[in-house]
């Protein structure tokens, strides 16, 4: 055999070309575990001739008997009644598609994990999911989601895990229809076991698709920016319009296809810094104002993250404005993680405030908050003392607000 795995595939195909009868008992002991049946600790097959008793006795590394009836009895070794162990004979026997993905959740998961063992623990987060669970209570829903879960492994394990595409496109690659992932409930599963894989929170399903450079449309993902920048294609040619725009104090925008299109952004300014705005309002005075900066639109999309990793490339380093709240500082967090992130002005606000300063929290946000410090998976995020202090003052302050409440402080510090 080429492999030390006794029961791989081909080690299987050999037995049974040698002795057809030893596909039906393998065949067999494999349902079982696809079923999630516990294989006993010794089996009895009958129609075994000799051949087939050599090689059942080669493939579990024992002796068997024949009994006085003509069958023929063997024991399975402990560490062969694995589930684990018998992945290479359910793929051999096609157990884990087609009709045979019958049955119920916890029949899928259980194969899910004889199948791709080594994601058995998010394959038990994904059980856990009540959105999953009831995504599977039908037969059609759990044919489909065990598939998207394997066709999802297979692609992000693979050589296209770099590359960017579309729910149009793994819809046709993956069903046969382009529209199949664009809406609905399995677009929903595709976000959740999405950030599963990633162990990131599903709070928002573009952010956990794009977390995987997974989009709507190339075309409809954008960043807007104002920088003294010039823009390298990968065939080389250079594009200086931006920096003309940024002279004349306008934006530029670049659709996501663009920006996977650009080999580096180089910079051209004299000061390499630039202020990320989470908001419009203030990101179009900052375009007013000749401050080289760029839009993030909230949560920032791919498109921005993309531009954010190529400005960090040139050595610039970056200032984020964004509303003082638990959101805002979240995506000063997913900023930073794109380009050095120098500080969040956000942070400055809350420090020289006035206690009713902002609004009022809600109960919703106080709660998400408390919530969110509590978290195992936030423990060590950059701005939990910020977030902290919002939760004591009760408020949080609109990045439309900032230039009001360090205007007063100046006066304050003045008297």
């Amino acid at each position: 055999m080429s492999d030390n795995r006794p029961l791989n595939k081909t080690a299987i195909a050999e037995a049974v070309e040698k002795a057809p009868p030893v596909a039906d008992v393998l065949r067999k002991l494999a349902g079982k575990v696809v079923r999630g049946v516990a294989l006993p600790g010794s089996f009895t097959a009958k129609g075994i001739d000799y051949e087939a008793q050599r090689e059942l006795e080669r493939l579990f590394g024992t002796l068997g008997q024949r009994q006085p009836n003509g069958s023929f009895r063997i024991q399975l070794h402990e560490f062969l009644r694995d589930p684990a162990k018998w992945c290479e004979a359910v793929e051999y026997f096609g157990l884990g598609k087609g009709k045979d993905d019958e049955g119920d959740a916890e029949d899928v998961f259980a194969r899910l994990k004889l199948l791709e063992p080594d994601l058995s623990q998010f394959i038990d987060k994904l059980s856990a999911n009540e959105e999953v669970r009831r995504f599977l209570v039908t037969a059609e829903n759990r044919k489909d989601w065990m598939h998207l879960f394997r066709s999802f492994v297979e692609r992000f394990d693979g050589p296209e895990c770099g590359l960017v595409t579309t729910l149009s496109q793994l819809g046709s690659d993956w069903f046969g229809d382009s529209k199949k992932l664009r809406s609905g409930g399995l677009r929903r599963q595709l976000a959740i076991i999405a950030a599963t894989l990633a162990d990131s929170p599903l709070d928002d399903e573009r952010r956990a698709l794009e977390g995987v450079l997974v989009v709507d449309n190339p075309y409809t993902s954008s960043v807007t920016f104002s920088a003294p920048v010039h823009l390298v294609l990968k065939d080389g040619e250079v594009l200086d319009y931006p920096c003309r725009y940024y002279v004349n104090r306008m934006a530029t925008q670049l659709p996501l296809e663009t920006v996977l299109e650009l080999a580096e952004v180089k910079w051209a300014g004299k000061i390499r810094a630039v202020t990320t705005s989470e908001n419009a309002a203030p990101f179009a005075n900052m375009v007013r104002k000749g401050d080289a900066c760029v839009y993030t639109g909230g949560y920032p999309c791919l498109a921005v993250k993309m531009f954010l990793h190529k400005l960090g490339a040139t050595g610039s380093e970056c200032i984020h404005e964004g509303d003082a709240d638990l959101d805002g500082f979240r995506i000063a967090s997913e900023v930073g993680k794109c380009i050095p992130l120098k500080r969040a002005v956000a942070s400055d606000v809350l420090a020289c405030a006035m206690p009713d300063a902002g609004r009022e929290l809600t109960a919703d946000q106080t709660r998400r908050a408390w919530s969110f410090l509590s978290s195992p998976q936030w423990k060590d995020f950059r701005f939990s003392d910020d977030v902290r202090r919002i939760v004591s003052r009760g408020r949080w302050i609109e990045q439309e607000l900032f230039g009001a409440i360090f205007r007063r402080a100046k006066k304050e510090a003045a008297r």
